[in-house]
């Protein structure tokens, strides 16, 4: 249940005043940073400016009032799309689906983040110093802030100093920070301040020479008694014992009494206060106190409240327990069981927080608060846990939640040995799962325990992988879509078994193409390499935010790149990404070591390092075989085969992969299959053994046909490819073979970037001239300025939008993820104060030109020019294209020294020279002799090796009658190739001679 006053903006006390000079240096500040903080003491009015300033402000706003439950990153993730509901009113529902599927809160921040679309919005965090040492939390936000579009703005409130990611930013420059002194009022506006507290002829000098500025005195007309130089947390106190004294007797005991809950409703004052209670909530809501009544709750402010828990501890200390207690039954009653529990615990009342965990645990499960979870269960104590089959199921839960795998185990295996996770499994059948994934690394046993108890679908989920890893016959995936956090385990079972078809069904149909955010489950992307579609796998995956890519599931990320990369040819990247997923899986306790080191050997097999693949494959065979995951032992044996191969031992790849093979048959598991009987084939052949060969061959094309997958098929025969051409040169299998020579994955699914609306400003990046500038409706706006520059050039050649982590590696390739976050940043906001010009992002995280925008550049134009004069032909084709080449002056961006400019400038350059010699024939064909020799210049001069623009040159040369100008030309050639190590080419020789006559 979500207490509704966190998420609603306070309501504004009497007498509050406009204060323009803060409204503006709100606005300033926001104009250059995405993020203020305001750190200031109690009663400096923060809150109250940043309500006025939001009102101001216009956007739509979204606000979240923190209290001590949100130290927890998972609760303050909840609490935070709840706050984002208004501008995405699906943010709950991500953020709640994410937890349950067992995502970290950072992940889950990033996602959130992400869901933020294109909406403008203003954001404010209050009373944020809860989160002081909160590092998880903290680091949570600091996440969330990363991954916010540039189009949100946020205020953050505080007490204290955050530090941690907060104060990191604050260094880098990314946030911006207001102070207690800013706030501080100035002699007109605490004269305005008087006026609207009744005390309009007042000299407000006084004042400020005892307060310095400090709001709360004024508004709450406590001067009397205050002394030059009080900090404001002495005039905070003295204010609210100020206040508190005015009061009568019975006010001022409900006042304490109640400072219990952060916000009371009536029922909590009649729980705490007895029948008097509603009386005098209704009574000290129309007082002016620090306090303000949102959504029907009466909340004080931080300082007051805190204030009143002192006093309330010091002048009832016996009644403290009782009351918190009493508080704790109404939260019980209300559903608040978490709140409850807490609250007990305060009160020292174990039991009883023990009672309220076992209906509050499911719903810290559900989002993963494995901390608080661990935290409370140490709280109530052994005999407590003990004696509640739910909270063993929760300890279960946790622990492994937290990675503490082995002690999750040893708690699985004793209740199996008393006799009591029966009773665990009864209470919580969703424990059973837990069982599953935590002894997934010890399969026979993991499948023992759980066919012994009843669970729910994730144990229907974890079952099934277990059967398709280590089973020896085949077993079917249970019935069901929605898996939710079982989904991993269920697509793993669906890839080891070559269920291509099935995984790719839990991408998005055509009609909901392109997806709406980013994949979680990386399995069906390894489906689409699989089948070849590498465009389509490297876009999805690259969409992926490095949030979730290095969160709790690192090393299988690392595992699907690997594979990627080796599917596209990067052999050594894909090696290094394999080890850093066995690295990882090491250092977590995991236990997919062998797994990943199957794809490490097949690596280092593609790299020649025939030996250490051997290791490597034997090391994963043993471990494999040793716990029962025949999978991963005979994906192990498939490609050690291959390595017998390759140091010539037939005999001991035909025995390894006669083996490999008849399991993965046997077992279903037809993923590998392909490989291993490709490699069989050739094997077999070597032996002598034709009829075993051709049995192989087939049935490695069979298989590969059934799950489509030829596209490996191929990758396979790469390895032997003596198998293909004894396949060819038989004419029984001769078709079907030479159909799979020139085979190319089909890429089914394919982005269409979104229709074009109505364009009325022109973007013209010039990349190309004396000055490279960026001209926004015919006027100059960014000369000089090379990153803006670089951003929008690199933009125009991508007008369906770049994923922002690749656009930022692209521009910044030396800057670690955040400092580029940060200079990205800053080169968007230069290029909106400088052009006036905005960029958009897409729902899927990809950022382009905002709609309304033309977007041209010189070298897009150059290009479509060249290409339209090719087209043409004679005086119309020499025409077009010089003056084409005269767009294209100088090179290209020529202060960018960024990889992609470069690679960029280079194929332009050879675009240009091209165009330049083809116009120079072109000219010397129509007897335009002088251009056609300028033309030939122009491309030497960009080009000092271009034999065919020399061979203009001394054609020209020729025509005018000069022999000894010809060789004077061949003679530059020479000298020029000579530096390349080269001589011009026999045709060459032979015009020369044809010039010269000779």
């Amino acid at each position: 249940m979500i207490l509704s006053h966190k998420v609603l903006p306070p309501g504004l006390p009497r007498g509050t005043i406009a204060r323009d000079r803060l409204d503006e240096h709100f606005s300033a500040l926001l104009e250059v940073h995405e993020t203020i903080v305001i750190f200031a003491a109690a009663g400096s009015g923060k809150t109250v400016q940043t309500r006025m300033f939001a009102a101001r402000f216009g956007w739509p706003l979204a606000w979240l009032t923190l209290d001590a439950g949100d130290r927890s990153p998972s609760r303050l993730m909840i609490y935070l799309a709840k706050a984002l509901a208004e501008v995405n009113p699906e943010a709950p529902r991500t953020v709640e689906t994410a937890l349950e599927e067992g995502f970290p809160a950072e992940e889950v921040a990033a996602m959130l983040a992400e869901s933020v679309h294109d909406t403008s919005l203003l954001l404010v965090l209050d009373d944020c110093e809860w989160l002081v040492a909160a590092d998880e939390a903290l680091a949570a936000l600091g996440v969330f802030l990363d991954y916010l579009p540039p189009n949100v703005r946020t205020i953050i409130m505080s007490r204290e100093d955050l530090g941690g990611p907060i104060g990191r930013m604050m260094l880098q420059g990314r946030i911006a920070r207001v102070s207690g002194e800013d706030l501080a009022l100035n002699m007109d506006e605490a004269r305005t301040l008087l006026a609207a507290h009744g005390q309009g002829g007042r000299d407000p000098a006084p004042l400020m020479e005892v307060t310095k500025g400090w709001i709360a005195a004024v508004a709450f007309d406590i001067i009397p008694g205050l002394q030059p130089g009080n900090g404001p947390d002495a005039l905070a106190g003295f204010v609210s014992r100020e206040i508190l004294a005015r009061l009568p007797a019975e006010e001022q005991d409900f006042l304490l009494r109640t400072s219990i809950p952060a916000g009371v409703t009536a029922r909590a004052a009649v729980a705490l206060c007895g029948d008097r209670g509603y009386r005098l909530w209704q009574s000290l809501g129309s007082r002016h106190l620090p306090a303000t009544k949102v959504d029907r709750a009466l909340v004080y402010h931080p300082r007051f409240r805190q204030y009143l828990r002192e006093q309330l501890q010091a002048r009832l200390p016996s009644e403290l327990p009782g009351l918190q207690s009493r508080y704790a039954r109404l939260l019980q009653e209300s559903g608040m069981h978490e709140d409850a529990v807490e609250t007990y615990l305060e009160a020292g009342e174990l039991d009883k927080a023990a009672d309220v965990a076992e209906q509050a645990v499911a719903a810290l499960s559900a989002r993963a608060d494995w901390v608080v979870l661990l935290r409370w269960l140490e709280a109530f104590g052994p005999t407590a846990v003990e004696s509640r089959p739910v909270l063993l199921g929760a300890a279960l839960r946790a622990l492994y939640g937290v990675r503490r795998i082995p002690e999750a185990q040893a708690l699985i295996l004793r209740l199996h040995q008393e006799g009591r996770l029966s009773e665990v499994a009864k209470a919580d059948p969703g424990a059973v799962a837990f069982v599953g994934y935590a002894m997934q690394w010890r399969p026979a046993e993991a499948l023992e325990l759980i066919r012994n108890y009843e669970g729910d679908y994730r144990a229907e989920a974890v079952r099934y992988e277990l059967e398709a890893v280590a089973g020896r016959e085949p077993v079917a995936p249970p019935p069901g879509r929605d898996w939710v956090d079982s989904e991993r385990v269920y697509s793993w079972g669906l890839l080891v078994q070559g269920r291509l078809d099935q995984l790719l069904r839990m991408l998005p149909d055509e009609g909901n193409w392109p997806p709406r955010s980013f994949f979680r489950t990386p399995h069906p992307l390894l489906a689409l390499v699989w089948r070849g579609e590498l465009t389509l796998a490297r876009e999805l995956l690259d969409e992926v935010p490095e949030a979730i890519k290095f969160g709790a599931h690192t090393d299988l990320w690392f595992f699907h790149e690997a594979w990627l990369l080796w599917a596209e040819g990067q052999v050594e990247k894909a090696l290094a990404a394999a080890e850093a997923a066995v690295d990882h899986s090491r250092r977590t306790l995991f236990g997919w070591e062998p797994c990943f080191e199957v794809v490490v050997g097949v690596l280092q097999l593609a790299l020649g390092r025939v030996d250490d693949a051997r290791m490597t494959l034997a090391d994963a065979i043993s471990r494999s075989a040793a716990s029962g995951n025949r999978c991963y032992a005979e994906w192990g044996q498939t490609f050690q085969g291959l390595a017998y191969l390759r140091i010539d031992r037939p005999e001991d790849a035909a025995r390894v992969l006669r083996g490999a093979t008849e399991a993965m048959r046997a077992s279903g598991r037809t993923l590998m299959l392909p490989f291993a009987a490709t490699y069989l084939a050739e094997a077999e052949a070597r032996l002598g053994r034709t009829e075993a060969a051709s049995a192989a061959v087939e049935l490695a094309y069979q298989t590969a046909s059934a799950i489509g997958c030829l596209f490996m098929l191929k990758n396979a025969l790469n390895d032997v490819p003596g198998v293909l051409r004894r396949q060819i040169e038989n004419d029984a299998g001769g078709t079907q073979w030479r159909q799979l020579v020139g085979h190319q994955p089909q890429e089914a699914r394919r982005r269409q970037p979104a229709a074009p609306s109505e364009r009325v400003i022109v973007v013209d990046v010039h990349t190309h001239g004396p000055v490279v500038d960026l001209i926004v409706d015919g006027v100059p706006r960014c000369s000089r300025r090379t990153k803006v520059l670089e951003l929008a050039a690199y933009l125009a050649l991508h007008p369906e939008g770049v994923e922002r982590h690749r656009l930022q590696e692209r521009l910044f390739p030396d800057a670690d993820p955040r400092r580029g976050g940060n200079y990205f940043r800053q080169v968007v906001h230069k290029l909106r104060q400088a052009t006036g010009v905005n960029l958009s992002r897409t729902a899927h995280g990809h950022v382009r030109w905002a709609d309304g925008l033309y977007v041209d550049s010189t070298d897009l134009r150059f290009e479509r020019m060249i290409g339209d004069a090719c087209r043409l032909s004679g005086e119309e084709r020499l025409d077009r294209i010089e003056s084409t080449l005269e767009l294209v002056e100088g090179p290209y961006l020529p202060e960018s020294e960024l990889e992609w400019a470069e690679e960029r400038r280079h194929e332009l350059e050879v675009m240009i020279v091209n165009a330049a010699v083809d116009a120079a024939e072109v000219a010397f064909s129509l007897g335009h002799v002088e251009r056609a020799k300028h033309l030939a210049s122009l491309a030497i001069n960009r080009d000092p090796f271009c034999e065919s623009a020399y061979c203009v040159r001394m054609r020209v040369e020729g025509a005018l009658g000069s022999p000894h100008a010809v060789l004077a030309e061949f003679q530059r050639l020479t000298t020029a190739l000579a530096e390349l190590g080269v001589e011009p080419t026999p045709a060459t020789r032979h015009l020369v001679r044809e010039l010269r006559g000779t």
